[in-house]
C-alpha cells in the first residue's frame, strides 16, 4: 500500500486535495505534530512560521518513503518518529498545532486517539483536520456498512462509517471552522469529507 499510495491518489490530489491541504495548513504555526504523516504529501504546504515539525508514522514502509522525501526537500525543521497516534511519547501540552489528514478513518480507536491529541495540544492550540466520514445519504450509508469489513481489511483498517466531527467535539475540542465537500474522483462511499480547525479549551487536562 505504501508504494502505490501516491500513484493511486495522484488524480484526486490534483482535482481537490492539494488545494484543500494548502488552504488548511496555511493556518499551522509554532511547534507542530502531524499524525500518520504517510508519504509526506503535506510537507510542501507547511508555512515558514512553523518552527518545528514532528512527523509521526508507525508504518515502516510509509516511513521509509517519508524519510527519503524529507532528504529530498532538505527540511531541517523535520523530525520523524514511529509513534502511533494513541501513544505519543511527548509531555502534555507539547504542540501548538496538530495535523491529521485522511488518518482518523484508520486509527484503531478514534476516541483514544482524539484524547491523545487533546492531551498534546497547548492551551488554545489548534487541531487541523481533513477526513472522509460517514455518509449522510441513506443508500450510500447502507453500502458503507455492508462493505466496511472488506474495505477495512484491504485498505489499512480504513473505516467508512466514522462520525469524526462528533468525536472531535466529544474529546473536548471546540470546532472553530468546518467545511464539508465531496472528494473528487473517488467512489461514493469515501466521497464525503470534512475539513477545518478545532481548538483546545483552557479547562484542566482530563
Amino acid at each position: 500500500m505504501a508504494k502505490s499510495y501516491d500513484y493511486a491518489m495522484r488524480s484526486t490530489e490534483k482535482k481537490c486535495l492539494q488545494q484543500w491541504r494548502a488552504n488548511l495548513l496555511s493556518q499551522a504555526k509554532g511547534d507542530l505534530l502531524e499524525i500518520g504523516a504517510g508519504t509526506g504529501v503535506n510537507i510542501p504546504h507547511y508555512p515558514e512560521n512553523v518552527s518545528r515539525i514532528t512527523l509521526s508514522e508507525p508504518d515502516m514502509q510509509m516511513r521509509k518513503i517519508l524519510e527519503h522525501k524529507t532528504l529530498t526537500v532538505q527540511e531541517s525543521r523535520i523530525n520523524i518518529t514511529p509513534w502511533g497516534v494513541e501513544s505519543i511519547d511527548m509531555p502534555n501540552s507539547s504542540f501548538d498545532t496538530i495535523v491529521s489528514t485522511l488518518v482518523l478513518c484508520s486509527v484503531p480507536n478514534l476516541e483514544k486517539s482524539l484524547k491523545e491529541i487533546y492531551r498534546l495540544l497547548r492551551p488554545q492550540g489548534t487541531f487541523l483536520f481533513l477526513e472522509h466520514v460517514i455518509s449522510d445519504h441513506p443508500p450510500t450509508l447502507n453500502w458503507q456498512r455492508r462493505i466496511e469489513p472488506f474495505w477495512s481489511f484491504c485498505a489499512g483498517n480504513c473505516r467508512l462509517t466514522r462520525d469524526t466531527s462528533t468525536a472531535i467535539h466529544a474529546a473536548g475540542l471546540k470546532i472553530e471552522q468546518l467545511t464539508e465537500a465531496p472528494m473528487i474522483g473517488v467512489p461514493a462511499f469515501v466521497r464525503r469529507t470534512i475539513r477545518g480547525s478545532a481548538t483546545k479549551s483552557l479547562k484542566l487536562e482530563p
